[in-house]
C-alpha cells in the first residue's frame, strides 16, 4: 500500500481498512471447512493476519457454527456466524473492489454469537431471523455496561429475488445500547439492491443506524447513515474492472464530520485462483481524521508520531489473493 502523505503507519485514526499502513502488509490467511448432509451441517471458518481482530472479536475464529435442517424450507443454525447487513465480504475477492468501504467498517457488523433460522416460504422470498448476544454492531458490549444488558439483539432480513440477475434485501437490526441497562434501544436498517445481467454486476447498498436515547454504543453520536454505490464488469475471463463510491453521514460529535471515498479496480488472473489487483481509493472528510507529516512528540510516550491534520487521503494498493476452492 502507498500512502501520499508518506506516513508509515496507518493512514487514518479509525481502524479501517485491513490493510492501512504503507508498505508491505498480510491481510489475512486461513482456510474454511464445511460439511452439509441431508439434516446438518458444520462450518469453520478461521483467520490470521495483521488486522485480523477487526474482523472477529473471537480470532483466529472467523465462523463456527452448527446447522440443523428440520424440513425443505427451514434451517437453523447456532454459533458464531455472518451477519447480513451490508454487501461487501472479508472474502475480497468476492467484491468488486479490493479494499471495503467505510460504510462496512463504520456502520455494519460483520459477526453475530447466537441463533440464526433461514425461512424460505418461496422460491423467490427468504426470510433470516436472528438472535444473538452482543449489540446492533455484532460485537460485545464495553466492559462498563455488559453486566447491566442482558436483552439480545434481534433481527431480521426479507430477501426478494424477481429474476436470476436481480436480489433485493430489506434487513435490520435492534438491540440496547448500553446506556441505560436494557432501557434504551438502538437499530440499523439496511436496503441492498444488486443487479447482475451478463458480465456486469451493480449495487446499491444503504444504511440507517439510531438510538431512540443516549448515543449509539461505543460511539459519541446517537445517528449514522451512509450509501454505497458499485459495480464490476468482466472484460474477459483473466480482466475485470470495478468501483465504489460511498457517502458518510453522522449526527453532531462524530470524529470525521461528512465522509466521502471513491475507489477503483483493476484485477488480472493469470491463472485459476489467483488474482492481482491494482486499486487507487481516494478520501475526503469533513474533519482531520488523516495522518501526515509534520512528526510530533506523542504526549504518553514521547516518541514522534505523525498529525492529524488532513481532510484528504490518497493511495493505492497492489494486492494478490491466492486461494483454493471457492
Amino acid at each position: 500500500m502507498f500512502n501520499a502523505h508518506r506516513v508509515a503507519g496507518p493512514y487514518n485514526d479509525l481502524r479501517y481498512p485491513y490493510a492501512d499502513a504503507m508498505g508491505f502488509g498480510l491481510v489475512f490467511a486461513g482456510g474454511d471447512i464445511a460439511y452439509r448432509a441431508d439434516k446438518w451441517g458444520l462450518t469453520l471458518a478461521l483467520r490470521w493476519g495483521q488486522n485480523v481482530d477487526r474482523l472477529t472479536e473471537l480470532a483466529p475464529l472467523s465462523l463456527g457454527y452448527a446447522t440443523w435442517i428440520p424440513c425443505e424450507r427451514l434451517t437453523l443454525d447456532l454459533g458464531y456466524f455472518d451477519a447480513f447487513i451490508g454487501i461487501e465480504n472479508e472474502n475480497e475477492w468476492k467484491n468488486p473492489t479490493f479494499t471495503r468501504g467505510i460504510i462496512y467498517f463504520r456502520i455494519q457488523p460483520f459477526r453475530h454469537l447466537g441463533f440464526r433460522a433461514l425461512i424460505e416460504p418461496h422460491d423467490q422470498v427468504d426470510i433470516t431471523i436472528i438472535v444473538a448476544n452482543g449489540s446492533i454492531f455484532g460485537t460485545r458490549f464495553p466492559s462498563d455496561v455488559a453486566d447491566r444488558v442482558v436483552a439480545p439483539a434481534v433481527g431480521a432480513q426479507l430477501r426478494y429475488t424477481p429474476s436470476t440477475t436481480t436480489d433485493l434485501r430489506l434487513g435490520a437490526v435492534a438491540s440496547p445500547n448500553g446506556s441505560d441497562g436494557n432501557r434504551n434501544w438502538q437499530a440499523i436498517i439496511d436496503f441492498i439492491a444488486s443487479w447482475a445481467p451478463g458480465a456486469w454486476m451493480l449495487f446499491v447498498d444503504g444504511d440507517y443506524q439510531f438510538s431512540r436515547e443516549g448515543s449509539l454504543t461505543g460511539l459519541p453520536v446517537s445517528r449514522q447513515w451512509g450509501v454505497s454505490l458499485g459495480g464490476r464488469y468482466a472484460i474477459s475471463d483473466d480482466w475485470s474492472v470495478g468501483g465504489r463510491g460511498e457517502y458518510f453521514g453522522a449526527s453532531t460529535g462524530s470524529e470525521s464530520g461528512t465522509q466521502f471515498t471513491v475507489t477503483g479496480t483493476v484485477r488480472y488472473s493469470p491463472v485459476e485462483y489467483l488474482i492481482i489487483s491494482l486499486e487507487p481509493r481516494a478520501e475526503f472528510a469533513e474533519n482531520d481524521i488523516y495522518f501526515s507529516r509534520p512528526f510530533v512528540p506523542d504526549p504518553a510516550t514521547g516518541e514522534t508520531m505523525p498529525s492529524l491534520n488532513k481532510d484528504w487521503f490518497f493511495g493505492f494498493w497492489i494486492g494478490a489473493t491466492a486461494r483454493l476452492g471457492n
